[in-house]
Formats: C-alpha cells, sequence, structure tokens
C-alpha cells in the first residue's frame, strides 16, 4: 500500500449515529462514463465534471448568481474535447448522455441497505433539485431516497458552506445525526467543514487528498461504504 493511501475499513470506535445519510448524485450514485461515449473516451466523463466544478466553485466564490450547473458541465465537456484534441459536433450526445447516466451496479442496495436500518436517505446535488430528481428517476434510484435537494434554492454550489447549512435546516436535523456519502473529496471536505460525518466511496481511487479532513469511513463500493456507515454506528436504531 503506498504511503498516505487508506485501508478503506471503519474506524473502530462508534461514530453519532446518523440519522440522515446523504448522497452526492453526480458520479457517486452515477457513472460519468457515458458522457465520453460519443468519441469513446469514457475517461472524459470524469475529466468534464472534475473542470465543471472548479467553474462551479468560481460562481459560489464569487456569488454570481443561480447559474445551472448544467451549464458548467456543458462548457467543461467543450473544454475537455477541444483539449483531446477531438471533434466538438458529439457535444449535444454528451450533454444527452448526461441527463440519463446510468447508476452504479451496486447503488440501489446500498440506498435500502441504510434505509432498512431506519435512516432517512437524501440526495444533495450540485444540480438543481429538478434535475436531480430527474437524473435519479431515469436511473431507476429515485425510489430508494426521500428527498432530493439541490443547490439551486441557495444559488450557490458545494462544497460552500451554504449548501449544507441548508440541507440541515429543510431536513430538521444536526450536523452530528448527519452523514455525507460521495466520491469527490472535495465534497466530503465541504460537509465535514460544517460539522457532518463524510463516507468516502473511492470508486477506484488510490489516495485521499492529505489537505483534507480524512474521511470518517471509506469503501471502494457504495455497498461497502453503506455498511461501513452502519457498523460504525453499532448498528444502533435510527432516532425518533
Amino acid at each position: 500500500m503506498a504511503p498516505g493511501a487508506r485501508d478503506g475499513g471503519a474506524h473502530d470506535e462508534l461514530g453519532p449515529m446518523p440519522a440522515v445519510v446523504l448522497f452526492d448524485v453526480n458520479g457517486t450514485l452515477t457513472d460519468l462514463r457515458p458522457i465520453g461515449a460519443p468519441w469513446n473516451r469514457p475517461e472524459l466523463g470524469p475529466a468534464a465534471l472534475d473542470l465543471a466544478v472548479r467553474t462551479a466553485m468560481v460562481d459560489a466564490l464569487l456569488q454570481t448568481g443561480a447559474r445551472p450547473f448544467s451549464d458548467h458541465l456543458r462548457a467543461a465537456v467543450e473544454v475537455v474535447v477541444a483539449e483531446a484534441g477531438l471533434d466538438l459536433d458529439g457535444i449535444d450526445a454528451a450533454m444527452a448522455a448526461a441527463a440519463t447516466l446510468p447508476a452504479w451496479p451496486d447503488a440501489a442496495p446500498a440506498l435500502a441497505r441504510l434505509a432498512a436500518v431506519g435512516w432517512r436517505v437524501v440526495a444533495l446535488t450540485n444540480s438543481g433539485g429538478r434535475a436531480g430528481a430527474a437524473t435519479l428517476r431515469e436511473c431507476g434510484l429515485l425510489e430508494h431516497v426521500e428527498l432530493v435537494l439541490g443547490v439551486d434554492a441557495v444559488a450557490s454550489f458545494k462544497p460552500h458552506p451554504s449548501v449544507y447549512a441548508y440541507a440541515l435546516a429543510e431536513l430538521g436535523c444536526s450536523a452530528q445525526d448527519t452523514t455525507l456519502v460521495a466520491t469527490h473529496p472535495w465534497d466530503l471536505a465541504g460537509a465535514a467543514h460544517g460539522g457532518i460525518s463524510t463516507a468516502w466511496v473511492t470508486h477506484g481511487a488510490r489516495r485521499w487528498p492529505s489537505v483534507f479532513p480524512s474521511p470518517d469511513v471509506e469503501g471502494d463500493s457504495l455497498l461497502a461504504v453503506a455498511e461501513a456507515v452502519v457498523a460504525r454506528a453499532g448498528h444502533r436504531p435510527a432516532r425518533e
């Protein structure tokens, strides 16, 4: 194991019991690779999302308003495709794919596992609430979440603190009773800053950025992370 790499297991001590488990959507519950399908370059999907998040962060820092995340994603796809020396004619097809991304194979079982324990399962997405719900409906996951919260409600983007504060207020829960599951370290860093517990699904990533607080649990798949969250809480029932 490389220095700084993590073993994916849950911490030994019991953590706070999460009355609510928040899930990021884009890249965490859904597979981004089809975005690159028009060019037979699956790696362009994750690359485009990474760039879209960076430009959205600029909007958040500058407080420029409620530009939809889809605008950032389209601009990012254009950039990564151009940088790869590929034809831009596939942009519309890529955006159509982005609207109908498939779920990771173990996404539904992971959501069901947490709901079975008695916890509220909620999506928190950089897409708008309606767009996020549409994405989850298309991939068959909407029935597994209680609610879809979008950043359009606060005209900002994760990891701005206002997004996580909005989620807590909307759900009527405290940070100590909440866990965020995400594949993006920047998202988990934002949640940790607000006192929310963090669960990292690596989806193949090998190393956690050492500048961010370490995640409370991690695993290489959604189901592994769900089991780790349950184990960390000591299989305690959710608070009423």
